[in-house]
């Protein structure tokens, strides 16, 4: 009986001894910001939670009915922090505004306040494209226009 409970005792010991070192290596990594798997190797980030920060450009076509075509000049930084700016520009007017990005897969919104619907975006590599009320790409065509290109 003696032994049973000393063996009980060292495996118990040991199990306590592993459950150390895996809280002190989660201690040591979240200081730098790493995650750890299971067999103890480094997990790498997405890269798209990061890659698509930057400023983009590009131009939209705009046209009210009764009035002439106009050419809206369209400046957005996607910012660290979950932070945008969004930038328009007419030969008449400028208009400016802030607020937060989520990214969902592939689709980054852009929404000023919980109030405001958001501005949708596919993002395809450097460019992100317009997406409509509906989730579709405005022009498929890639003419340039409702694309905006990292620069």
């Amino acid at each position: 009986m003696k032994k049973g409970i000393a063996v009980l005792s060292l495996i118990l010991l040991g199990v306590f001894m592993a459950q150390c070192k895996d809280n002190q290596e989660s201690i040591t990594n979240e200081s730098v910001d790493t995650t750890i798997t299971p067999k103890g190797e480094p997990v790498q980030e997405e890269p798209t939670q990061i890659a698509f920060l930057g400023t983009y450009q590009g131009v939209y076509p705009w046209e009210e009915e009764g009035q002439n075509m106009q050419v809206l000049n369209i400046t957005t930084v996607i910012k660290d922090g979950n932070v945008y700016t969004y930038k328009v520009v007419t030969e008449d007017s400028e208009h400016n505004e802030t607020g937060e990005w989520e990214l969902e897969g592939d689709r980054l919104y852009l929404r000023e306040d919980k109030y405001s619907a958001a501005k949708a975006f596919l993002i395809k590599g450097d460019k992100l494209h317009f997406l409509d009320s509906e989730g579709d790409v405005v022009n498929e065509n890639e003419s340039g226009d409702y694309i905006l290109a990292k620069k």
